[in-house]
């Protein structure tokens, strides 16, 4: 590959914790291949760990939904007015945006005003709602990274220079850390055969506040259920930090969950089963070889502009749409009910037959991912877009 030219300076935008942390693995890279790179931007603590001069922290209190967006919005304009402002006055090499279009494309318009590049990592779901969005992005941004296959042809198709570079998730799971075929089979209580001791149940509302508090009580009443099927059960909770714990503990009452900050893989290397908030969790879950079910709940208002914005996708879960049909079940809002999660869940926690279906969904879910290395493939195809430039 060409030699990068010293003090290339990239500015960084990501909102949530998913992009906090491909963004931050995306930065170890690019510092591996250009030690004397500067990166700085808004994102999280994750990237701020890798060296990016963080000047907020969008990805530590991400919004979600379209009640909640309307709320916040004064300070999230201003936020991007001041973003603006920076990168006029600075002048980074390239933008680099990793999904969270709402304020992304934003950013994206106003850089290409501005002359400066701008090149996308995990692609918005233009795909999915908001198809106009693509007209937007074949107008400003310069190059485009997607993490599933099927995303270069849909955007090739819009004369958007694209590359698929493969799925960072695949990046966090060891080899040998995703075999079903070694998963301990645990029958429910009462039943002949291994005991029940060591069957773990994760419970994962999400990282964002709002569907924390719409989930996690919901959680904790199928859990009681499980419990009452699996009474040596465990039920545990990944968190993002001491705040988020804090509310999962209020959140659950009497009911004894166990809570982890930061523990997402230890949960999923172990986990029999996982109740998921619909989001990219779900994928990880996947990756991991968990059977799942995935809730869904968010604001009135929300689901009714969702709906209105999504007409022709048949599931919510990315896990579903990869697979284009139905291998993990789905609750959506008035659905995430103990009566209809409960018999979904006790179905995939036993030895059964759908259990093992899902098992062997999951396994070609992950294959049709393709292999690890797209944080690499990422950070290679940036350091070419500034080599270009420079030319």
């Amino acid at each position: 590959m060409p030699s990068v030219p010293q003090k290339q300076r990239l500015f960084f935008v990501a909102g949530e914790r998913s992009g906090d942390m491909h963004g931050a693995n995306l930065i170890r890279e690019l510092r591996r291949l250009s030690p004397d790179i500067q990166c700085e931007g808004l994102g999280g603590r994750m990237m701020e760990e890798t060296g990016l001069r963080l000047r907020h922290d969008l990805a530590g209190q991400a919004i979600m939904g379209f009640s909640e967006v309307v709320k916040h919005f004064p300070a999230v304009r201003q936020l991007m007015h001041e973003t603006v402002a920076h990168i006029e006055k600075e002048r980074p090499d390239a933008l680099v945006l990793i999904d969270y279009p709402g304020f992304n494309l934003y950013l994206a318009k106003e850089a290409k005003k501005l002359g400066i590049p701008v090149i996308y990592y995990i692609s918005p779901q233009v795909w999915a709602w908001k198809k106009k969005r693509i007209h937007t992005i074949a107008r400003c941004v310069r190059k485009m990274l997607v993490i599933f296959p099927f995303e270069e042809d849909f955007y090739r198709r819009a004369n958007v220079d694209c590359t698929y570079v493969g799925h960072p998730l695949l990046d966090h799971i060891a080899s040998g850390g995703n075999d079903i075929s070694a998963q301990t089979v645990f029958p429910p209580s009462g039943s002949s055969g291994a005991p029940d001791a060591d069957v773990l149940i994760g419970l994962l509302p999400g990282s964002r506040a709002q569907e924390i508090a719409r989930l996690m009580p919901a959680m904790v009443e199928v859990a009681r259920g499980i419990r009452a099927a699996y009474p040596q059960a465990r039920f545990v909770t990944p968190c993002v930090d001491e705040k988020r714990a804090v509310q999962v503990r209020s959140l659950s009452g009497d009911f004894p969950v166990e809570i982890i900050v930061d523990g997402m893989e230890q949960i999923l290397r172990r986990a029999r089963y996982c109740m998921v908030a619909s989001g990219t969790a779900t994928l990880e879950t996947a990756l991991y070889g968990v059977p799942m079910c995935i809730l869904y709940r968010v604001s009135p208002l929300s689901y009714l502009m969702a709906r209105m914005l999504v007409r022709d996708l048949k599931y919510i879960g990315i896990v579903n749409i990869l697979a284009d049909k139905g291998i993990v079940p789905e609750f959506i809002q008035q659905d995430v009910t103990t009566k209809k999660v409960l018999p979904a869940a006790l179905a995939l926690i036993g030895d059964t037959p759908a259990r093992e279906r899902m098992l062997q969904e999951l396994a070609a879910v992950r294959k049709s991912l393709g292999a690890g290395g797209a944080s690499r493939r990422a950070a290679e195809e940036i350091l070419a877009c500034l080599t270009v430039r420079d030319q």
